[in-house]
């Protein structure tokens, strides 16, 4: 057995070193072996044109590429019931879905966790929020941990996806993302769309390290704007530092690498080379 605990993957991940740099293949074998490796799934916002004119076929298609899950961003005007047909039918699992706050608020909690618990989707994540000051982001995050109490009866774990200006735009000094997570509770997923981190000039990792075990379904998504490719941050962009980024999520507790791409919702060849990356790099 490795003597390399989770907190010393996750300090090497944070100076962008891989396991194989240090000598250290076997010990990383050992370690991640009691941890089932995370699955690919895909948000449909990437394809929402696709997905608008013809959710069948292209879920059929990205089945055929070889994605394990989708996210939802939406539902298409269709009943849990025929979204789970949809889903049994292409052999897809619902790996999580994006949705307004407004749906976790008390009057509608209820109705939200039924539609989704039928689908069998393990996550609900608000996917945006604009708070001018300290007190909205504190208010935001108590009422996702309130939404979490609820939820936890249904095996549904509530979070919040970031955009760049969390980052950007700070509030005496600290992050709207710091604030919120500082003020959510630890069970709230938080999903890092790591493209976003880096595109505002921030390390991923170094808010892995801050908030550990709570990384349960990071987007996959190289800087934006940008061709919309992972590994392709397009020219003179820092992109994302996919081997270290990798390594931190699986000393974590990541369960689903979600692709999304935005810069063409009409095609499915960025969804489609976005899967080949990774599978070149051993995680499809």
């Amino acid at each position: 057995m490795s003597n390399y605990s989770r907190r010393d993957f996750l300090a090497l991940s944070t100076t962008g070193a891989a396991c194989a740099s240090l000598g250290m293949l076997q010990g990383c074998k050992t370690l991640f072996a009691s941890k089932a490796k995370p699955k690919i799934g895909v948000q449909l916002y990437s394809i929402r044109e696709l997905c608008k004119s013809d959710l069948v076929g292209t879920l059929k298609a990205l089945k055929e590429i070889g994605y394990a899950g989708i996210e939802f961003a939406g539902t298409y005007g269709k009943s849990a019931k025929e979204l789970k047909q949809l889903l049994d039918d292409t052999g897809l699992l619902a790996c999580g879905t994006h949705a307004g706050l407004d749906t976790l608020k008390p009057d509608k909690l209820s109705a939200t966790l039924d539609f989704y618990s039928q689908l069998g989707c393990p996550y609900i994540t608000v996917p945006y929020l604009r708070a001018k000051d300290a007190a909205g982001w504190i208010d935001f995050a108590k009422q996702c941990t309130v939404a979490q109490e609820v939820s936890r009866k249904s095996g549904i774990r509530i979070g919040y996806h970031n955009h760049q200006h969390e980052f950007r735009e700070k509030i005496d000094g600290v992050s709207q993302f710091q604030i919120f997570f500082d003020n959510a509770s630890p069970e709230v997923n938080m999903q890092l769309d790591v493209g976003h981190v880096v595109a505002a000039g921030e390390d991923p990792l170094v808010w892995m390290k801050k908030y550990p075990g709570r990384s349960y379904t990071p987007h996959a998504k190289e800087v934006y704007p940008g061709p919309g490719i992972l590994g392709q941050p397009g020219e003179g962009k820092k992109g994302v530092d996919w081997d270290a980024f990798f390594v931190a999520c699986e000393a974590d507790v990541t369960e689903w690498y979600v692709v999304e791409t935005e810069a063409d919702p009409k095609s499915i060849e960025n969804v489609r080379q976005c899967f080949e990356f990774l599978k070149a790099k051993g995680r499809a």
